[in-house]
């Protein structure tokens, strides 16, 4: 009978042996199952993105809303020029309403205010534009609409009141009305020159 010391017989592993394998096996188990909550993560959040495509929250614009076909929100807030005087906006139905949201810390208003004031001067009579500065800083928004020549009026909604109602996620915002007051359309983020000029032609047959 061979004797074989501090060894197992040829072929049959030791114990230690047996453990280290286990506990390899145990890893590599892990890290499949790890890889493959990650490659189903990676793939669920690609899928996401290219069916939110640019309206998706993270690519900076948002083109519908749910209260696209819903009665646009009344309020009635301080004239910006006038804190004596207020305007409604049931004021102005009765003709296609235009309202900007904006403030002036916000740089893409900054951009596209001068669009809304050209085109609220080329459709006066035809379409209501109306300003709303989501900002308690009056003095900052007269600054910003006089100098941009802004023709229509524009409110103070000093408390963020219109936020909640108008479903807005940050400025610039800019909501399409209907003459009788329906939701047409939506934009939350900045708006190129040409489609706020196509929304704008859009809404006068609507």
């Amino acid at each position: 009978m061979s004797i074989i010391s501090d060894q197992e017989a040829p072929g049959t592993p030791s114990e230690p042996r047996r453990s280290g394998q286990k506990r390899k096996a145990a890893a590599l188990a892990v890290v499949v199952v790890l890889a493959a909550v990650v490659g189903y993560a990676v793939m669920k959040a690609t899928q996401s993105g290219a069916a939110g495509g640019a309206n998706a929250p993270g690519s900076g614009v948002l083109t519908t809303s749910s209260l696209v076909g819903q009665s646009a929100p009344s309020f009635k807030l301080p004239s910006l020029a006038n804190s004596s005087q207020s305007v409604a906006l049931g004021q102005l139905l009765g003709k296609p309403v235009v309202i900007n949201f904006f403030s002036p810390a916000c740089v893409p208003c900054h951009q596209e205010m001068p669009t809304f004031a050209a085109l609220g001067a080329k459709y006066a009579g035809k379409i209501n534009f109306i300003g709303v500065a989501e900002t308690s800083g009056a003095s900052a928004a007269l600054q910003m609409v006089h100098a941009d020549h802004v023709p229509y009026p524009t409110v103070l909604d000093a408390n963020g009141d219109l936020v909640g109602p108008y479903l807005i996620p940050g400025v610039p915002v800019t909501v399409f009305v209907s003459a009788k007051g329906v939701v047409k359309g939506y934009v939350a983020g900045a708006i190129s020159d040409k489609t706020l000029t196509q929304r704008v032609t859009a809404l006068l047959s609507s």
